[in-house]
């Protein structure tokens, strides 16, 4: 029987990218969120000069991030006030932008754009990055898929460095408008520089300005291990992953040259087993990039790290300009929609705590996962 769900559907539009016409992105930038690439960019070609979504909403609630494919069959078309998907000349379904926050209008005490600062992903997830840098590209080693330095550069559209009073204030606000319920917080790969210290004095004003004692999100920093991952748990984050990218050895060896010269795969496995004894089970992630490995390795990978007691977010992967991978393919959307609900059965079988207070599908246009497991009831 064909799958006409909504996992499939947001697999297809993930692999295939969403084309637009142009009366139906008028009020990106004033009614409706805009992309502000905060990190990476995940469009299938640039568009600077041009305000598109960021992402959009699937008639049952299904958060699909926005990647900008002018060659795609899927179209966002405006008929009478409303928003459609059609696919060639066939209407597939209704679908809505995200509302455009608030204190994306608003200014810090120091006189600087908020939403140059924090943006929001999906719906309710708070983003910072604290550094848009990656030691591993000045040597020509960084990850195969990554294209931070090259993103950062084509749009210049957030301050690379943030004041920490700035990053407190923009968190206040955007909480106080009630449209946040978690943050997550990312850097690329530090040399020699102590991230746990920036992230502490982050998390400090965080905690100062939301007048919160353990904050609800995800921080996502460099390779931790030994002492810093307690001293991680005591700035006051709920949750902690680890970028592992590729289950496979032989592959993470030669799609991320850099990070597997500092971070070996054991050493990975064994910071998530620490981990979960520092924060408990269900508030560590494994992030992997899906898609860039064969199948049985993926679903390895899924079942060790919960049988850790960790979970696990696996972005969707798709050839972004910029990256040494552009111009490739991924594998086709049925390849995505039958491996993520293998994995979330084996997620369900394991019993770890699915961790929706610090990361959730509605924050999550760019993985599957938190889909699946919405599907099978859990979340």
């Amino acid at each position: 029987m064909k799958d006409t769900g909504s996992i499939k559907l947001k697999a297809t539009l993930l692999v295939e990218g969403i084309n637009y016409e142009e009366e139906a992105v008028e009020e990106v930038g004033s009614t409706y969120k805009e992309q502000n690439h905060g990190l990476f960019g995940w469009d299938f070609e640039n568009h600077t000069g041009l305000l598109l979504p960021d992402d959009l909403c699937l008639p049952d609630g299904t958060v699909v991030q926005f990647r900008f494919n002018s060659g795609s069959p899927y179209c966002v078309k405006k008929i009478n006030n409303d928003l459609f998907l059609f696919h060639g000349e066939e209407e597939t379904c209704r679908v809505e932008w995200i509302k455009r926050p608030e204190f994306y209008t608003s200014y810090t005490s120091n006189g600087n754009e908020m939403i140059k600062i924090g943006q929001v992903g999906g719906e309710d997830c708070l983003f910072y990055c604290y550094n848009n840098y990656c030691s591993h590209f000045s040597h020509n080693k960084e990850c195969l898929f990554c294209n931070l330095v090259s993103t950062s550069k084509t749009y210049n559209s957030v301050l690379k460095k943030k004041d920490y009073h700035d990053i407190g204030e923009v968190a206040a606000a955007a909480w106080a408008e009630g449209m946040v319920n978690h943050i997550l917080l990312t850097g690329g790969c530090f040399k020699g520089e102590k991230e746990v210290e920036i992230v502490s004095a982050i998390m400090a004003s965080i905690k100062k300005h939301t007048g919160f004692d353990r904050v609800p999100g995800t921080i996502l920093p460099s390779p931790a291990r030994g002492d810093d991952l307690l001293r991680y748990f005591e700035t006051g984050i709920q949750a902690i992953g680890f970028s592992m990218e590729i289950w496979d050895d032989r592959l993470y060896n030669a799609m991320c040259p850099g990070k597997a010269e500092t971070t070996s795969h054991n050493e990975f496995l064994n910071s998530i087993k620490t981990a979960v004894k520092i924060f408990g089970a269900g508030n560590v992630y494994g992030v992997f990039v899906m898609g860039l490995e064969p199948r049985d390795t993926f679903l390895e990978g899924i079942n060790v790290l919960y049988g850790e007691g960790a979970n696990v977010v696996p972005f969707v992967w798709s050839p972004n300009p910029g990256s040494r991978l552009e111009g490739h393919r991924a594998p086709s959307p049925d390849w995505y929609t039958d491996v993520i609900r293998e994995a979330a059965g084996i997620a369900c079988e394991s019993g770890v705590p699915p961790g929706t207070e610090n990361h959730c599908y509605r924050c999550d246009g760019n993985n599957l996962l938190h889909d699946a497991l919405k599907e099978k009831g859990i979340v």
